[in-house]
């Protein structure tokens, strides 16, 4: 990678993250909002309605943007920037058939899938107006992709942004305008801000698409050949693994309320307890991942086209420092999580419990962050087909378990599972990793991030005490701040004596 690549590299990085970021502040702020209104029983049904959604999100959309980013990646490499528009084109047509399918298959069994699966009947007017929205993810998803192949990503982080900031101001205008009763109408309020968002979303794509294309494609234009045959070897075996892996989620998710029920909760408590595990305290998990998420996507076509030029020293190199500082970020929150969870959870939720939760799952931090990066590299050394066979067999297990033990144990064993999923699912991928890429890591590589973590956040603690700091946001701010900054110095310098070390680290 030249010194202009890789500050382009970094620039797109950068501004991505920031935008990310914007992103999970905003939706957990939005979350927090929701919750206040709804409570955490409505979270609970909030969270259960979008993981029937997200179902057929899943098959409307997996896998897509990997496989326009993947041929159009190619068509460039090759030199034939002619046949871009009918690529791009066929790939729209294959969206579009598949998530209008989808949306109408939403739309006329919603009833159904809201007694069967959701146990509430008055949920299904959410699922049929979030089905209207999918032709708009699907099409958004496949402009993604080709965004990420000619570099323009921030074309897909301006509509993420009005998308988001869109649903937002629907959702607070409607409980406003018209304060909804029930939890059921509350959804429903939501979910019809959601779909606004992605028609929002879908134009400003196009609009951005339709530019694009004059400045990368020539006068000339050739019909693209193969482009089934690339969605099927790129597509499908992520469309399979996220499909399966989706279906098992979802039933995993619809299980958690019921299992909880037999064990002697009733539906109320149930739906609470679900809540505040997957509607509140997951959420914060996964909020400091917007800095991994856009690099690990910039990483997909960086690492194909090395893979495809058979450059492996630069696979391995790539591999190597991606995976390092995904370690590295993840033993940081980790640390932090478990110091000041209750901090979090007061910030963003007004709850304690939320918090404990957060403080318990702390240790999964640096594997759940390294897969998503782990994840992105896999897909641009063309090791989907083993990713989708390790998320199939994670999720599998977690359904059995949920299935052998919730009803008996209660939700303090569903912590335990998650724990051994975590786990399982990533020294996998992670062996497959070091296979392929000829990555190589060492003890040094998670003992010294994390003791200098140790050290930043006792720090932290310290000064924190030094100060009166009583409203929960400051307090959280000033700890990624303060914490973050010391454990960011420590970390480049670490990196700069790494570089001096002899022989591959």
């Amino acid at each position: 990678m030249t010194t202009s690549s890789k500050r382009k590299f970094f620039i797109q990085g950068a501004v991505l993250t920031a935008v990310s970021l914007f992103l999970r502040v905003t939706n957990m702020g939005y979350r927090s909002y929701l919750s206040q209104k709804i409570g955490p029983s409505g979270m609970g049904l909030y969270q259960l309605i979008l993981s029937v959604f997200l179902l057929a999100v899943t098959l409307s959309t997996s896998g897509i943007s990997l496989a326009v980013t993947r041929m159009v990646s190619a068509a460039i490499a090759a030199g034939r920037r002619e046949t871009l528009r009918s690529l791009v084109a066929r790939c729209f047509a294959f969206c579009l058939a598949l998530s209008m399918g989808m949306a109408l298959l939403l739309f006329f069994f919603a009833d159904f899938a809201a007694v069967t699966f959701l146990g509430n009947q008055k949920a299904a007017p959410c699922l049929r107006i979030l089905g209207v929205g999918l032709p708009f993810m699907s099409l958004c998803t496949c402009m993604k992709g080709y965004f990420l192949a000619v570099d323009e990503s921030l074309s897909t982080a301006a509509a993420d942004t009005l998308e988001q900031v869109l649903t937002i101001a629907c959702t607070v205008l409607l409980f406003w305008k018209s304060s909804p009763q029930g939890i059921e109408a509350a959804c429903l309020a939501a979910m019809a801000a959601s779909t606004l968002g992605e028609a929002a979303s879908f134009l400003t794509s196009w609009w951005s698409y339709r530019r694009s294309l004059k400045r990368h494609t020539p006068q000339k234009r050739e019909k693209s050949t193969g482009v089934l045959k690339g969605l099927s070897h790129i597509a499908l075996p992520c469309t399979l693994s996220s499909a399966a892996r989706s279906l098992l989620n979802t039933g995993e998710n619809l299980l958690i309320p019921r299992q909880l029920q037999a064990y002697g909760l009733t539906y109320p408590a149930a739906l609470s307890q679900y809540g505040l595990l997957q509607g509140m305290a997951m959420p914060m998990l996964f909020f400091p991942s917007s800095f991994l998420a856009s690099f690990a996507s910039l990483l997909i076509p960086r690492i194909a086209k090395e893979r495809e030029l058979s450059h492996k020293r630069a696979v391995a190199y790539i591999s190597g420092k991606a995976v390092r500082s995904a370690l590295a970020y993840g033993l940081f929150f980790a640390v932090l999580f478990a110091a000041f969870g209750d901090d979090w959870g007061r910030a963003f939720y007004h709850s304690s419990s939320a918090g404990a939760y957060l403080r318990v799952l702390s240790p999964l931090v640096p594997l759940i962050y390294l897969d998503v990066v782990v994840d992105s590299l896999l897909k641009g050394l063309d090791e989907q087909f083993n990713s989708m066979k390790y998320n199939f067999a994670d999720s599998f297990l977690r359904v059995t378990l949920v299935l052998l033990l919730l009803n008996r144990l209660g939700m303090e064993s569903y912590v335990g599972i998650l724990f051994f999923s975590t786990i399982f699912n990533a020294a996998l991928s992670l062996r497959r990793l070091m296979k392929v890429s000829a990555l190589r890591l060492s003890p040094q590589h998670i003992a010294l991030p994390l003791l200098w973590a140790g050290v930043c956040v006792l720090a932290g603690r310290w000064v924190l005490g030094l100060l009166p700091l009583e409203f929960p946001f400051a307090r959280v701010a000033f700890q990624c701040l303060l914490c973050g900054g010391l454990f960011a110095a420590g970390y480049w310098l670490l990196s700069q004596w790494e570089k001096k070390q002899p022989g591959p680290l």
